[in-house]
């Protein structure tokens, strides 16, 4: 079976599924990317046993069919140095590949393809449709806050609802909740939710910036399904209930600052120059018209900053992780950000965007 392709477009498929490929696995198998042919479209499949991936290409005049798993790392290297060649020809007969382009040849030993994990179809309730650059976004905005506290799987993830013409995506980790909400084509009305790894969501991101359009969106009991034109991910939904994300977002914050978001941004980085890991704070000082930012760490030094803000409140302190804040400042759209406070001691609500939102703890000072 002689498979024809440009070197740009095989290399940017099989990169792409090359990237879900664990660097070790107990089966051999999983260290390759499954190629099947048929119905003129050559199919490259890899998957962790957490997320699968498939992504198509098509394959010009060859009728015939049948397939071969390839190791990922050493075809993907070969494929990365021929990328801007015109034309990469592929020959698969009696369990090798044979690779051939302008100045020489590869012959790569695979295996069965027949031996390749088959996850099977998604059962879901319905799909609804989303372009696939904003859900790409929705991740990049929220999935900073989610937890890297294995023991805590749950909060692992990014918890994902879909209702009446809404999606929205919540990301926690007991310090801090990040949510963003967009618009869906649901014409079936259909409601769905579940806790997405953030494995499967960054790799997600990658996949519709490669694939751009329209993706196709649902989930079952224990699997999520994304669609778009030239492919597929299929990925484990983490198990367990979710907390209401709803009962986190402080109520009766009714002091309210509008600040400049790189002002801030550039305060807040400046001021966490002088804390460390083990003091890793930085005081919010809120006054008519200004905020002092200001860091003292032992050992280290300390930072007195000040920026201009829209408040006319009373004087308020409140203490905060500058990573928390910076998270959530270098993913906001908006050039202004709006602070909602209560207290010195009650949770901030940063809202960095249209439907975004972090919602932040306070660190009590030593």
């Amino acid at each position: 079976m002689r498979l024809n392709f440009s070197g740009k477009d095989l290399y940017c498929g099989f990169n792409l599924v090359a990237g879900i490929v664990p660097s070790s696995a107990l089966k051999g198998v999983l260290k390759g990317v499954k190629m099947e042919v048929r119905n003129k479209k050559v199919e490259f499949i890899a998957t962790d046993l957490e997320v699968l991936v498939k992504y198509n290409l098509p394959t010009g005049d060859c009728e015939e069919e049948g397939g071969i798993i390839l190791p990922a790392v050493r075809l993907n290297n070969v494929l990365r140095e021929w990328a801007g060649n015109e034309e990469i020809s592929m020959l698969i007969e009696e369990g090798n590949c044979t690779i051939r382009s302008k100045g020489g040849y590869f012959r790569i030993a695979g295996e069965d393809f027949r031996q390749f994990p088959d996850i099977g179809k998604v059962k879901t309730c319905g799909l609804v449709e989303v372009d696939g650059g904003i859900i790409g976004d929705m991740v990049g905005k929220v999935v900073h806050a989610a937890s890297t506290v294995k023991v805590r799987s749950i909060l692992c993830g990014v918890f994902v609802r879909v209702t009446g013409d809404d999606i929205i995506m919540v990301a926690a980790d007991g310090n801090r909740m990040s949510s963003i909400k967009r618009k869906v084509n649901n014409p079936g009305g259909i409601s769905f939710e579940g806790v997405v790894a953030v494995k499967c969501l960054t790799f997600l991101q990658r996949f519709v910036s490669e694939c751009k359009g329209i993706f196709t969106f649902g989930m079952g009991e224990q699997r999520a399904y994304f669609a778009g034109e030239k492919g597929e991910i299929i990925s484990q939904l983490i198990e367990g209930q979710y907390p209401k994300y709803e009962e986190i977002i402080p109520k009766g914050n009714d002091k309210r600052i509008e600040v400049n978001k790189n002002e801030l941004l550039s305060g807040v980085r400046m001021a966490s120059f002088m804390t460390n890991e083990e003091y890793r704070i930085v005081k919010f000082v809120f006054r008519q018209g200004k905020l002092l930012l200001i860091s003292r760490t032992a050992d280290v030094g300390e930072a007195e900053l000040e920026i201009a803000v829209g408040y006319d409140g009373p004087d308020l302190e409140i203490s905060f992780d500058p990573v928390y804040v910076m998270d959530a400042l270098k993913v906001s759209d908006s050039d202004m950000v709006v602070i909602e406070l209560r207290d010195g001691d009650s949770a901030a609500i940063f809202r960095a965007g249209y439907e975004q939102m972090d919602v932040i703890m306070p660190i009590e000072m030593k």
